[in-house]
C-alpha cells in the first residue's frame, strides 16, 4: 500500500489520511469470544522515521520499531575510570580488582541517577542487586587454552558499556545473572509516549535541530 498511499498523499491529504486509517485499522481490531473488538484511534503523525530521536521526560531514546527503544544518552566517565578500563598500566596490579569495582560503582551511580530507560526488563535494578556477583569475579577473564573458564570484571564492564552505548548494541551479562541481553529495551505491548514527549529532528551534522511536542501535532 505504500506506493498507493504516497501517490494519494500528493493528490489529496484528507483522502490520504482516511486511506491510511483503513490500512492501520486491522492492527486495532481483535477477535474475542464475544466477537470483534475495535479500538478507536487517531493518526497523530503519519510517518515516523527509523531511529527517530525522542525526549520523553528524563528518557532520551531512539525508536527502533513500535516495540524497541534504543538508548540515546551518552555515558560520561571520569578520566581515571577510562584509564582503568583501558588497562594502561598506570595503576598497581594489586589494586586492579578494587579499581574495577570502583569503575562498576561509578557506572552504577550514573545509571541510577539518569538512565531511567534501563528500568525496562529490570536492568537498572539488576545492576544494583547483582553487584556482589560482579565482585566475586576475577579481575581478568581466565582461559584454559581457548576456552573461557571464568569471566572477568573488565570483560563485564566492557559488556555493560556496550549495552549502555547510545545505539542498538547489546551486552552479555549472563556471568552476573542477567538472562536478557543487556540493553535490549523491548516493550512487547508497544511503545507508549506521553503527550509531553518531544520529537527531535536533527541535521546530519547535529548542529541544527527542530523540536516538535507530541501534543502540538
Amino acid at each position: 500500500m505504500a506506493a498507493k498511499l504516497e501517490k494519494l498523499k500528493q493528490q489529496d491529504s484528507q483522502q490520504y489520511l482516511q486511506a491510511l486509517h483503513k490500512v492501520i485499522a486491522p492492527q486495532f481490531t481483535k477477535s474475542t469470544k464475544k466477537g470483534i473488538k475495535k479500538t478507536e484511534f487517531e493518526i497523530v503523525l503519519d510517518k515516523v522515521h527509523y531511529r527517530q530521536l525522542v525526549q520523553d521526560g528524563p528518557v532520551k531514546m531512539m525508536l527502533g520499531s513500535s516495540t524497541y527503544k534504543y538508548n540515546a544518552k551518552q555515558l560520561v566517565l571520569s578520566e581515571k575510570a577510562l584509564q582503568v578500563i583501558a588497562d594502561d598500566r598506570k595503576f598497581d596490579e594489586t589494586q586492579k580488582d578494587d579499581n574495577l569495582i570502583a569503575v562498576y560503582d561509578e557506572i552504577l551511580s550514573i545509571v541510577n541517577q539518569s538512565f531511567d530507560l534501563y528500568d525496562i526488563n529490570g536492568f537498572r535494578k539488576k545492576l544494583n542487586d547483582n553487584r556482589d556477583q560482579f565482585i566475586d569475579l576475577p579481575a581478568e577473564t581466565k582461559y584454559e587454552g581457548r576456552k573461557v573458564v571464568a569471566h572477568g570484571k573488565r570483560e563485564m564492564i566492557l559488556e555493560i558499556l556496550k549495552g549502555l552505548h547510545a545505539n542498538a548494541a547489546f551486552g552479555n551479562l549472563k556471568p552476573i545473572g542477567f538472562s536478557t541481553a543487556f540493553g535490549q529495551l523491548q516493550v512487547p505491548n508497544g511503545i507508549i509516549l506521553s503527550k509531553n514527549a518531544i520529537l527531535i529532528h536533527q541535521s546530519p551534522s547535529g548542529l541544527f535541530e527542530r523540536k516538535i511536542k507530541l501534543s502540538d501535532l
